[in-house]
This record gives structure tokens, C-alpha cells and sequence, in this order.
């Protein structure tokens, strides 16, 4: 990089291999980056395969989170967020015919952060019940809104008339044609208010909205699979306030996809790794070479090695990911 003087300070944009920026009145240019195409190192492809179902699962809370991130920098949209809070735990892997028919497995992320208190649960998944007092209520068929509210102000220092509880609920299927693993997402929700005679079932399930020992809690059926939370929400001055809360994730097919077995099948569909024994990734690991000491086949192209046989469903150039880059980056989204 070098800082250009006389006429050739005036140039901005880019020639050939070299780019022309001005910074605080000077010029500076700078030589392009090569970039390595198809890059399948296997810290590449950890990288690139934990987009897809990020995504995917971004697409179908987000209807029910507009201002999920009360505290995220003003750069940053809901989506950055979303991939820069979970990330770096994404651990499901999606073959890329999976990711074709639009895949989905519920999985623990993250989906709100703000200054309210968080909700905290106990029990297990499928039966959790909230830290949510309700006195004396029970809640039944007959229960109404207005009863309900008054429970949970009366017992809640943290909670006010006005407040909302949701109830956001991920469940968890299998296409029947496909094979592959769906999500359907839906969300309930409640106004706590005082003067509100509507039965509370009227207007929210049970699902979310039962008890269990004077608290609040889910009530779901023992074959259920997926995920869900509650959030507490707050309109404070024009802004939303929320509650800072990760779906609790009751799904047999989450572990499934995210074992290294998982991640072995997905990363065959998208060319194998091509790893360089001198780099050092992290780990061990001990390699044979066929007799000679030498090897003149790519194993990555190999379709009992894992390799990218079109016919077992592989493929080379195409690396997926919906959030990162070909040309060996794999930025993603910029997180600020």
C-alpha cells in the first residue's frame, strides 16, 4: 500500500490489480487480494455449512421478532444479529440436496436480547415450567385474561399492566416426499390487562399458557418435537423492550444432524475437504499413503472417499452456505 503525490492523486476506483481510494485527503492504492477459489479445507467447510440452517431458521422466527435485538448497534439489521449471536454454536449440517428442498432443524439458538429480566425455566424440554408466579390461579378453560394479568403482576415485581407475554413455538416435522426435516413456526401472545374479561384460551393455547404448581408453564404433547420460549416485552418511551431468551429445543433430530457423522455426509455433497497435511488446523490425525509414498488421485474426487461423484450426489464448484462467498472468504454478513 503506498500514498500517491501530483496528478495521480486525483484517481479513485480501480486498474487492472490496483485500487484507488481517498482517505482524508490523500490517495492511497493498494493491490488486489488473489483470491483462491473452492476453497475445502476443513475449517472451510465448518465455516460455510453452518450458514444454511441459520438461515432458514432466521426466515421463520423473524415475522415474529421484528425488534428481537433492543440493544444491537444501529449498523446492524435483525439478521446480523441473529448470525452473529449464534454463529459460532450453529452445529447442524444440511446436505446440499437438503438445503435444496429447504430444510430446517429446530436448535437452541438464541432469538432475543434486551434489558428486561430473562425468563428462567426448570423441568425438562417438553415441560418446562417458568419462574412466572401466579399465586393462587390455576389456570383452566374459564380463566380470563383479566385474571390472568392480575396474577402476574401481583406476584411478579418485574412485570406491569401492558406488558406482553409470547409464546413462540418451532415444531419440528419431516417432509413426506422429501425426507427432510421441517419447521413450522408459530406465536402467541398476550396484553396484561386488568379490565380484559375475554377467556384467556379464548385468546392464547394452552400450549403456552397453563400451570403447573402456582407458575406459569407449557402444556405439550409427549410426542411433540422442536422448540419454544416465552419473551416478556415492554413499550417504554417508544422503544420495545424485551427479555433476553433461547429456545429450549425438545427434538430428537437436532442431535442427529449435528454429529459428526452429520457433518461427515453434508460436507461429501459439497466436494469433500482437501486439507493440507502441513497446515496446522488443530487436532492430530494420521494419514496412510498407498505404496510409493505417494498419491497422484484427488480423494476429494473419489465417491467411496466422500468425494463429489455427481451420481452419489456431490458436486464442486457450488458450496452453499446462503451467507458466505465462493471465492474462498466466506464472509457472510458483516457484523460490525
Amino acid at each position: 500500500m503506498a500514498e500517491l503525490n501530483g496528478i495521480l492523486s486525483k484517481l479513485t476506483g480501480s486498474a487492472g490489480q490496483l485500487t484507488f481510494r481517498r482517505v482524508k485527503g490523500r490517495t492511497i492504492v493498494s493491490e488486489k487480494t488473489a483470491m483462491t477459489t473452492n476453497s475445502r479445507t476443513s475449517a472451510q467447510q465448518q465455516h460455510r455449512l453452518r450458514w444454511t440452517n441459520l438461515i432458514k431458521m432466521y426466515s421463520g422466527v423473524a415475522p415474529l421478532l421484528n425488534g428481537a435485538f433492543e440493544k444491537k448497534s444501529p449498523r446492524l439489521s435483525d439478521y446480523n444479529m441473529f448470525m452473529k449471536l449464534n454463529f459460532a454454536s450453529s452445529k447442524i449440517y444440511l446436505t446440499k440436496g437438503e438445503v435444496t428442498a429447504n430444510a430446517c432443524v429446530a436448535a437452541p439458538y438464541q432469538i432475543t436480547m434486551g434489558s428486561l429480566p430473562g425468563i428462567r425455566l426448570t423441568g425438562e424440554a417438553g415441560a418446562s415450567v417458568t419462574d412466572i408466579r401466579l399465586g393462587s390461579l390455576a389456570i383452566g378453560p374459564d380463566t380470563t385474561v383479566r385474571e390472568f394479568s392480575n396474577a402476574v403482576v401481583t406476584n411478579n415485581a418485574d412485570y406491569d399492566y401492558g406488558d406482553q407475554l409470547s409464546f413462540l413455538l418451532v415444531v419440528q416435522q419431516t417432509d413426506e416426499v422429501t425426507g427432510c426435516p421441517q419447521c413450522r413456526f408459530y406465536g402467541e401472545a398476550v396484553v396484561l390487562d386488568k379490565n380484559a374479561e375475554a377467556r384467556l384460551h379464548d385468546c392464547v393455547s394452552g400450549r403456552g399458557f397453563s400451570s403447573v404448581g402456582g407458575q406459569l408453564a407449557c402444556s405439550l404433547d409427549d410426542s411433540f418435537q422442536g422448540a419454544y420460549v416465552w419473551v416478556h416485552t415492554r413499550l417504554q418511551k417508544g422503544v420495545t423492550l424485551v427479555s433476553t431468551q433461547k429456545l429450549v429445543v425438545k427434538n430428537d433430530l437436532y442431535e442427529a444432524y449435528s454429529s459428526d457423522e452429520a457433518y461427515r455426509r453434508a460436507v461429501a455433497t459439497y466436494g469433500g475437504e482437501t486439507n493440507n497435511f502441513l497446515t496446522p488446523v488443530g487436532g492430530t490425525e494420521a494419514v496412510r499413503l498407498p505404496a510409493g509414498g505417494s498419491t497422484d488421485e484427488d480423494p476429494g474426487s473419489d465417491p467411496e472417499n466422500g468425494g463429489s461423484d455427481p451420481e452419489n450426489g456431490g458436486g464442486n464448484e457450488d458450496t452453499g452456505g446462503g451467507g458466505g462467498t465462493e471465492e474462498g472468504g466466506d464472509d457472510g454478513p458483516s457484523f460490525g
